[in-house]
């Protein structure tokens, strides 16, 4: 049975030496996200919680390169989970981390009015770091390539898309974005600013979490997105003053589709 697997029924057993510290604590599986890497939340008496994230293979690339964005990002004073902890193998990797405050924007008991005010500000300093000194890149070519790889793998499910998009294979819809990519507008983006990645506390501070897709790309990247999910959550009146307190140098519809499009890919 490989480790992946035992740690679905005993998480304890990922743990690797040096550890063991864990082993008596109360570890629970999450199973909410995307990510191919298992999470686990951990509580041990009046301690604050923690999380695990263990993965294996492809996986561990993945956490590991998301890792090296927190630190990036964590050096330049954007608000990440903090890492208490990583064990880095070829074939493994783990990394630990404090639970974040707040709550995510999505489930937010702050006034919709205070919550998109701050996540504009939110965002708004981390798409003014100097991006030419960013190391990761979240380009167009680059996010296109990984779609590619995606759609080719049959890891693209069309029954989620969106309304719009139905009735358009995901084969179809990357060769129409790749066919007629936007100019870019290149700022350090979160890379997956959906609303359960923003943890957004009491006094308005954001916390970006899952940062592997953080780096080098278009604003649009996560303006798109996160708008969308304001909308969706809170109201286009909302929407509009998160675009309007962020300060989008006048709002693109044509862009935002496209951004929107690609993140189908995903």
């Amino acid at each position: 049975m490989r480790k992946n697997e035992r740690a679905r029924g005993r998480p304890q057993s990922i743990l690797p030496p040096g550890w063991e510290d864990l082993a008596q604590v109360h570890i629970e599986p999450i199973a909410t996200g995307f990510s191919d890497a298992s999470v686990f939340r951990l509580t041990a008496g009046g301690e604050p919680p923690r999380y695990l994230k263990f993965a294996r293979g492809k996986a561990a690339a993945a956490l590991r390169s998301e890792i090296a964005r927190m630190q990036w990002l964590s050096q330049r004073e954007i608000p990440v989970a903090k890492i208490l902890r990583v064990h880095d193998k070829p074939d493994e990797t783990i990394l630990l981390t404090q639970e974040v405050p707040g709550f995510p924007a999505n489930a937010s008991p702050l006034a919709a009015e205070d919550l998109v005010a701050a996540m504009a500000r939110g965002l708004s300093a981390l798409h003014s770091l100097p991006a030419a000194a960013c190391p990761f890149d979240e380009s167009i070519a680059t996010r296109l390539s990984r779609a590619a790889a995606a759609v080719a793998a049959g890891e693209v499910d069309p029954d989620a898309f969106d309304e719009r998009n139905r009735d358009i294979s995901p084969e179809n819809l990357l060769r129409h974005l790749a066919a007629d990519p936007p100019p870019e507008d290149i700022v350090v983006v979160h890379g997956d600013a959906t609303l359960d990645n923003l943890f957004v506390d009491g006094d308005g501070n954001v916390v970006f979490i899952d940062c592997g897709n953080a780096g080098r790309g278009d604003r649009y990247i996560d303006l798109a997105v996160l708008c969308a999910d304001i909308e969706n959550c809170y109201g286009a009146e909302a929407a509009e003053k998160f675009i309007r307190l962020y300060g989008a140098p006048g709002w693109d519809d044509a862009k935002a589709r496209y951004f929107l499009d690609l993140y189908e890919l995903f």
